[in-house]
């Protein structure tokens, strides 16, 4: 009897031995309950987030020269270089605290950092410097015209984004052609779009409605001269060049 028990006991062990490796076989056949497919992914701008040219940075701890500037003078030129170059002492001679923090902040933003300088403006005692990269993404100085140190009081990225909501990405294009940002434009859209667009942009401000069409055809009536201009999205959202037509219609 005590054989028999003996037997009886090794072959339930093989048996449950057998088990376990089957389960862990990667060629066994999944269960009816198993579901296989493509993993779910995020874009990004260059690969940007829900899409933008600037969802990661990185801190300024160990930081390396990382880019170019074109263009500009005075403090906002000298940021610039101090940024890129990672040279602390300059920027924190540049900056007030609360631009500085700014700064830290905004680490090293995972974009093109290929600048060149777009507009510099004036306005209430200060200059505002837009630094503009190949996709449209601005860098945004805020000097004091009345500072030599600390001048500059703010400093802002307006990153390029490509939105998986379609009104969301019609109003980024719109607001690019208002404010003549051609790279957003084009990164948006297509060149042969940017280059049908022969006439000034309207000044900022419009109302967006969606036309009963098959895909994303959104009229814009601006407000300051009444005239529409329809925006068509056909390809997919969450990547660039989602537009694919744009046109005055009066």
């Amino acid at each position: 009897m005590r054989l028999y028990a003996t037997a009886a006991t090794l072959l339930t062990a093989l048996a449950l031995l057998a088990g376990c490796q089957g389960a862990d076989d990667p060629g066994a056949a999944p269960s009816a309950n198993t579901t296989v497919g493509p993993a779910t992914t995020t874009s990004t701008e260059a690969t940007p987030q829900p899409s933008t040219e600037a969802t990661s940075t990185t801190g300024t701890t160990g930081c390396a020269p990382h880019g170019t500037v074109t263009g500009g003078d005075g403090v906002g030129l000298q940021f610039m270089k101090a940024w890129l170059g990672c040279d602390t002492t300059k920027l924190k001679k540049l900056t007030s605290d609360a631009a500085y923090t700014q700064v830290t902040k905004l680490g090293t933003p995972n974009i093109d950092m290929t600048w060149t300088k777009a507009t510099c403006d004036g306005a209430a005692g200060s200059t505002y410097c837009t630094y503009r990269n190949k996709l449209g993404s601005d860098l945004i100085i805020r000097s004091r015209n009345d500072a030599t140190d600390h001048a500059i009081t703010e400093v802002r990225l307006d990153a390029t984004v490509y939105y998986t909501d379609a009104e969301k990405y019609a109003r980024e294009f719109l607001d690019a052609f208002v404010n003549h940002n051609k790279p957003r434009m084009l990164a948006l859209s297509s060149q042969s779009v940017v280059d049908s667009v022969v006439a000034d942009a309207p000044p900022a401000g419009y109302t967006l409605t969606l036309s009963p069409d098959p895909h994303w055809v959104y009229n814009a009536q601006f407000t300051a001269t009444g005239e529409y201009w329809i925006v068509t999205i056909h390809n997919p959202l969450g990547k660039a060049h989602a537009v694919t037509a744009f046109g005055n219609a009066g």
